[in-house]
């Protein structure tokens, strides 16, 4: 016999890919033209963590670093990502996202946003709120687990 924690386990794994591919395709559709799936993530990661290593980046992403580095050089000729030494080793590389980056990501966010809310409204306002505070929970079963990033403060310096 299958625990309540089991089958709540079992409906995350069947929702959870579907409303992850989900946003990603609206995020996709929202992109700058000529912006790879990868570089957008490395916006996303730089966004939400602060300034980052090469290395740090190369993980998310889930790339070497000289792929990392190629893509990276994009961004920054593209004025969406600058690169400064880091310290106190000046061998580090230390990235940030530019406010030209950041608006970048911020209209495809909105666009995501306004999409999923459509998506939402066709909910009664009573599920909506059920939804909402499941989301809460879920993020709060994610964090516990391992599953968030790393606080900024254990990410390596830069």
């Amino acid at each position: 016999m299958n625990t309540p924690a089991y089958d709540c386990a079992a409906a995350m794994l069947e929702a959870l890919p579907a409303a992850m591919r989900n946003i990603r395709q609206h995020m996709r559709c929202h992109r700058v033209p000529g912006t790879s799936v990868p570089q957008f993530r490395v916006l996303g990661f730089l966004d939400r963590y602060g300034p980052a290593t090469l290395s740090a980046v190369a993980e998310h992403i889930g790339t070497t670093l000289p792929s990392a580095s190629r893509m990276v050089q994009s961004l920054v000729e593209r004025q969406l990502v600058e690169r400064h030494a880091g310290s106190p080793d000046r061998r580090t590389v230390c990235l940030e996202i530019t406010a030209k980056g950041h608006r970048v990501l911020e209209i495809a966010r909105k666009a995501t946003l306004k999409q999923l809310a459509g998506q939402v409204g066709s909910l009664t306002p009573r599920e909506i709120a059920r939804l909402k505070e499941a989301m809460g929970l879920l993020r709060r079963v994610v964090a516990a687990g391992g599953g968030q990033r790393e606080p900024r403060e254990n990410l390596p310096p830069c």
